[in-house]
């Protein structure tokens, strides 16, 4: 008998210790939002492009379509058939070709502020506590910024290039930063992303920055993952009295429960992924009960957009109205019904526009 708890025993922690590493390189090891070409180019008629039907390719909305050399943008779906979808295309560098190796990107736009929107911009560098961040920052003639905190990949300072013209044309002045283990930012000593147990200084030096080259208050924008930031910051930072509100864009509200629900869509036992999580606490610093706000809503005190998608896949759709649920004075929510994870823009450019347009108008006033 106690020979067979003793087994039990060691292939439980075996299992588990298995597990933490699972999550470490599902949700704590920085990489490319996307590193795969699952997608062939079928055919290119001129201004449209026919790919294979799958469920990413045959969603309607706004997407950016790259190559390992080219990049463009598609919009309208023009013909679906059994295993291929055409669809409107625009150009926006090299050319696509018949046969090219393809992938939809939820960034629709290529580039910097100035190659996808002739916009000119700076680039600050951010000095965080471990080193400099690459930034983006777009002038305006309002005194109010708005920060923006890219989502998961460390290659996503561009995601911000799909709402930096509706926000300058409001007149804000638009940073967009990066984030430890960025390309193009400091590299912590773990490499590993801790979703805002760390990054939030990142943020916290940005809205420094922010602050001498003008900004009298700022508007954050957290995307996903870089809402998990956003969150931390609101809690831990002493730059809280420069913040009028935040938006969050599909928010990633308590990693753990996402863990916990990858686990159980993997088939991995509740015993194991429970033991996991509590190892990877030990061994890789996630303190999950500081990334759960659920448990933190009284520490909120800013007014706060939430915005979310009806499919999404990484958060039930009613976790989020739970979270707005808790702090009814201070959370607005905007669900579209066909958006799933963090391309909300994608999906409907103009109703999320207008979204933030009102929302700023709220809490910061006309000029």
């Amino acid at each position: 008998m106690l020979v067979a708890i003793g087994c039990f025993v060691v292939a439980w922690v075996v299992t588990g210790w298995m597990h933490s590493n699972a999550i470490r390189a599902e949700y704590l090891t920085p990489r490319p939002v996307l590193e795969e070409f699952p997608l062939t180019v079928v055919d290119d008629p001129a201004g449209r492009v026919v790919i294979e039907r799958t469920a990413q390719t045959e969603r309607e909305g706004v997407w950016g379509l790259e190559s390992e050399i080219a990049n463009a943008q598609v919009s309208t779906i023009v013909r679906i058939d059994d295993t291929t979808v055409e669809r409107g295309l625009a150009p926006l560098a090299g050319t696509l070709q018949i046969g090219d190796e393809v992938r939809l990107h939820p960034d629709a736009y290529f580039g910097d502020p100035t190659v996808a929107h002739g916009l000119g911009f700076d680039d600050p560098r951010s000095p965080s506590d471990i080193g400099p961040n690459a930034t983006w920052l777009v002038d305006g003639r309002r005194s109010t910024w708005i920060v923006f905190v890219h989502g998961r990949g460390i290659d996503r300072l561009s995601e911000s290039l799909r709402v930096i013209p509706s926000l300058v044309e409001q007149g804000y002045p638009v940073l967009s930063i990066t984030y430890r283990n960025d390309l193009g930012a400091t590299a912590n000593e773990s490499g590993m992303r801790l979703w805002g147990l760390e990054e939030w200084n990142d943020l916290d030096a940005a809205l420094s920055l922010a602050s001498r080259k003008g900004a009298r208050d700022v508007v954050i924008v957290g995307s996903g993952f870089g809402a998990s930031i956003v969150s931390t910051f609101l809690h831990e930072s002493q730059n809280i009295a420069l913040v009028r509100g935040v938006i969050f864009d599909s928010p990633v509200l308590d990693l753990e429960g996402v863990a916990r629900r990858w686990a159980e869509e993997t088939g991995t036992p509740g015993v194991v992924s429970w033991l996991g999580r509590r190892l990877a606490a030990v061994r890789f610093g996630v303190d999950w009960d500081m990334l759960n706000q659920y448990e933190r809503t009284d520490q909120f005190d800013v007014p706060i957009l939430l915005m979310y998608g009806a499919e999404d896949p990484v958060t039930p759709p009613d976790e989020f109205t739970r979270f707005a649920d808790a702090v009814p004075d201070l959370v607005e929510t905007e669900r579209f019904e066909q958006g799933g994870h963090t391309d909300l823009w994608n999906i409907d450019s103009t109703r999320y526009d207008d979204t933030i347009e009102q929302f700023l108008l709220d809490v910061v006033g006309p000029e």
